[in-house]
């Protein structure tokens, strides 16, 4: 279980698979995940209240309590909440090898977990765009990710008028920005969900060697079964803070630390609070770089997670995450 955040992640399920079966082939491709894809390293997952969907609510507003005196009387008040249903998707592959070009192979085995890293990559890849970029309005079958839920920057958090915005705006113009993704997660904050009664996290079930039929022709092919459920719970919007419209070139309209600074501190725990990480695209982590190799700076610090290093900003990690967009186009 990471430090990090004192939460079952993917990354654990991941390397349980080697320890359980005692079998080392998945160990790379666990790794695989950690250079790719961090927010599936770093989601808290947790098993569904429903099979497949996540029923939660959102406090709308709160009874206001009254001052009194002895004796008398004050009327009672009640919270609002709103419910809310978080799809589950399923996403799925299959790997299928030609059983003699397998078995002329020096090492097999490895041979086989090397072909199958492919599939492994490409599912990790799916699982995280669809978590940052997904937009159930072009696929009924996946999930509205990040990106695509808080895409304008006028919209107050959980519709609470004296909240302040959660999607801050770097000004820049075009169809050559990206965004940043700071989140808060944690089980009842921003997490991952799964059907109680499936394998959390990525399954990877090996079918041995069986025979495969194409339009009445047979060959003998190894092949293995790549499943993985998730579906995206946000309790409270501003667990979620975007900085979007970011220039990925130039000198203006880029990365800007204050701002970053103010995304933190609206969250509800400041920046503080375990589980605060930030997703950044390789232009703006190259960005931030360059302010962390400052000597002069106190707002960088380097730290060791997952075996690797890890930029911090005011104590939170920076991933870099290929999945989000240096072509986004910039919203209003």
């Amino acid at each position: 279980m990471t430090d990090l955040l004192k939460k079952y992640t993917v990354s654990d399920i991941l390397n349980s698979y080697s320890s359980l079966d005692g079998n080392a082939n998945y160990i790379y491709m666990a790794n695989v995940l950690a250079l790719k894809c961090p927010l599936m390293q770093y989601l808290p997952l947790a098993a569904s209240n429903q099979v497949m969907s996540e029923i939660t609510s959102k406090v709308t507003s709160m009874g206001s309590s009254s001052t009194r005196t002895f004796n008398e009387y004050v009327a009672p008040t009640a919270n609002h909440r709103t419910p809310a249903t978080e799809p589950i998707t399923m996403v799925q592959d299959w790997s299928q090898i030609d059983a003699a070009l397998m078995n002329i192979q020096n090492d097999p085995g490895k041979w086989r977990s090397d072909e199958d890293s492919i599939k492994i990559e490409s599912i990790t890849q799916k699982m995280e765009d669809l978590v940052l970029n997904g937009k159930l309005s072009t696929d009924p079958k996946g999930l509205d990710g990040i990106l695509t839920r808080y895409n304008v920057s006028t919209t107050r958090p959980n519709g609470v008028s004296t909240t302040r915005y959660n999607v801050q705006l770097a000004g820049g113009s075009g169809s050559g920005v990206t965004s940043i993704v700071i989140l808060e997660t944690g089980l009842n904050k921003v997490y991952g969900t799964y059907p109680k009664n499936s394998r959390a996290g990525l399954n990877i079930e090996d079918k041995g060697i069986v025979t495969s039929e194409s339009s009445g022709s047979l060959m003998d092919v190894y092949r293995t079964k790549f499943e993985w459920y998730l579906g995206l719970v946000i309790r409270d919007d501003r667990y979620v803070q975007l900085i979007r419209n970011i220039e990925v070139t130039g000198s203006s309209n880029i990365f800007d630390p204050a701002q970053v600074s103010s995304a933190l501190r609206r969250l509800p725990g400041g920046g503080q609070a375990p589980g605060t990480i930030m997703l950044v695209s390789p232009s703006v982590m190259d960005q931030m770089d360059q302010m962390a190799d400052d000597k002069f700076n106190v707002t960088y610090t380097p730290n060791e997670a997952f075996g690797g290093f890890v930029t911090r900003f005011k104590g939170v990690p920076v991933l870099m995450a290929e999945k989000l967009s240096e072509t986004e186009t910039a919203i209003s």
